[in-house]
């Protein structure tokens, strides 16, 4: 298996190579549309892309993992280790929908092609973003380590290093050594060229008046500890700072793997819960159930996009009153929403509001009892098409925050949402779109004839009706139906279910 995942690996690296003049003159065009995003990583992504572009034109990456090295390495030397992640996987994402839409024009391409493509972009996605929430870890572990009593500890400072700058990350003191809240707040804002002046800076302000702590230096990795020791401690030996440095160490690995692991079992399981659905009823309460069973989340309102009508309309809700939702039909571009935020919609990225009036009818705000708010998108990367969105929350008047984690694992769930909902898209209208999108039973027995090999003047005599009555029903079927032909529609209504 993990054979067969290197190989797909492989081929998406591939296919990114093979696709790279064309997608810097797609990313050109990208560009321009994203200077309204202030301090925003624009300017570094558009930097690491055009580097790594050069060393793709000479064949200096061999491999997945050497390609994501090279972009660590890359973003390492020439920028803050820190980010804004949210950011980043808006980016990231808008970058792989790229190469989707340039699989999609390409009559040559495979699914597979596009699964490889994701499976990249994912790889990426573990190893470089899934960061989140370190500094609260830090301080359990921190704890932790102070707690074993292997030495006599008074605090330990947490130091990462960003580009020539080193800066305090976060501070834990012993319960034997009681530091006022103040004190801790400014260590953890120091800063300074050197971490020798770090280190005085830190043990003035946490250790004893008048006394000098011992100190400690551990580096880990990306990471320094400091350790301040009693004064009356013994000389740290060499198998005491290789046990810190590794209980440190094997926290920082278990974190990553389990952020790895709660991701890919919450999406696997996710697209288990979709595959199972047969038609466009279950498919809808599929999305909506999984993205409250799989998800941190208690309700769920799911909406699609009425290319017949230009408006959204409600499919199905999740905790939520489904027929209410069902009801609701609007012309997507006057709602505040999609008037601010479509052209990020548009890339796959999900949103999060503090305040779900900021983006809703005040209507609908009070109606369902809205605080905060997450915005899915159902994006289908293979066509590059945004068809829908999710609106999910914690329940009635719930305010709340999300996790980077959690807006990562949504991408993919939107993704996966996204195919299975473009593969029944016209059933799913037709079921639960307007009354205009509905066939008559005239119509029905009029493209049933059409569809059994009649000809226009013969559908005529049998249902005793002029011929220019029947082309006018066939040009409404036609246009209904958003088909080609009268035979496309044809194959249309039976696929979904309208004639048999």
């Amino acid at each position: 298996m993990e054979h067969k995942l290197e190989q797909l690996l492989q081929k998406g690296l591939s296919i990114l190579f093979q696709l790279r003049e064309p997608f810097m003159k797609e990313w050109k065009k990208v560009l321009s549309t994203l200077k309204y995003r202030k301090d925003s990583l624009v300017d570094e992504f558009n930097v690491i892309i055009q580097i790594v572009s050069q060393q793709v034109a000479n064949n200096k990456i061999s491999s997945v993992d050497s390609f994501i090295l090279s972009l660590h390495t890359e973003w390492h030397n020439r920028f803050a280790t820190k980010y804004d992640e949210n950011e980043s996987i808006f980016l990231l994402t808008m970058i792989e929908n790229i190469f989707h839409k340039l699989l999609s024009v390409n009559v040559s391409s495979t699914f597979l092609d596009h699964q490889a493509v994701q499976s990249v972009f994912s790889r990426i996605l573990d190893q470089t973003l899934l960061t989140q929430d370190i500094e609260e870890q830090n301080q359990k572990w921190i704890k932790t380590i102070i707690t074993t009593n292997i030495m006599p500890i008074k605090w330990i400072a947490v130091v990462n290093k960003e580009h020539e700058e080193y800066q305090v990350n976060s501070v834990v003191c012993s319960e034997r050594n009681q530091v006022e809240s103040h004190l801790i707040e400014v260590s953890t804002s120091l800063k300074a060229s050197q971490i020798d002046h770090l280190s005085m800076a830190i043990a003035k302000l946490l250790g004893t008046k008048g006394q000098e702590d011992t100190m400690v230096r551990i580096p880990c990795l990306n990471d320094t500890l400091l350790i301040g020791l009693e004064n009356s401690a013994s000389p740290i030996t060499d198998h005491e700072i290789e046990f810190i440095r590794g209980m440190y160490l094997r926290q920082l690995k278990l974190l990553h793997l389990e952020n790895k692991m709660e991701w890919k079992d919450a999406s696997l399981l996710f697209l288990q819960h979709l595959l199972r659905s047969r038609g466009a009823d279950e498919a809808v309460k599929a999305i909506t159930t999984g993205l409250v069973e799989y998800m941190p989340f208690n309700r769920c309102a799911l909406f699609m996009y009425n290319h017949f009508e230009g408006k959204g309309i409600g499919v199905s809700g999740y905790n939520v009153n489904n027929p209410s939702v069902q009801q609701i039909k609007e012309e997507i571009f006057k709602l505040p929403l999609i008037k601010k935020y479509f052209h990020t919609l548009n890339h796959s990225h999900p949103l999060y509001f503090a305040d779900a009036a900021q983006v809703l009818p005040k209507k609908y705000v009070q109606e369902y009892k809205l605080k905060s708010l997450v915005v899915l998108p159902i994006f289908v990367p293979t066509k590059s098409k945004l068809i829908g969105i999710a609106l999910l929350d914690k329940g009635e008047n719930s305010q709340f925050e999300v996790s980077v984690q959690t807006l990562t694992t949504l991408l993919k769930f939107g993704h996966y949402a996204g195919e299975l909902l473009f593969s029944i898209r016209d059933e799913a209208l037709q079921q639960f779109g307007s009354s205009n999108g509905v066939l008559t039973q005239r119509e029905k027995e009029v493209l049933k004839l059409i569809a059994d090999g009649a000809t226009i003047n013969e559908a005529a005599t049998l249902l005793h009706l002029s011929s220019y009555t029947v082309r006018d029903y066939i040009s409404i079927i036609i246009q209904k139906l958003a088909a080609k032909n009268r035979t496309d529609a044809a194959v249309k209504a039976i696929k979904m279910n309208l004639i048999s």
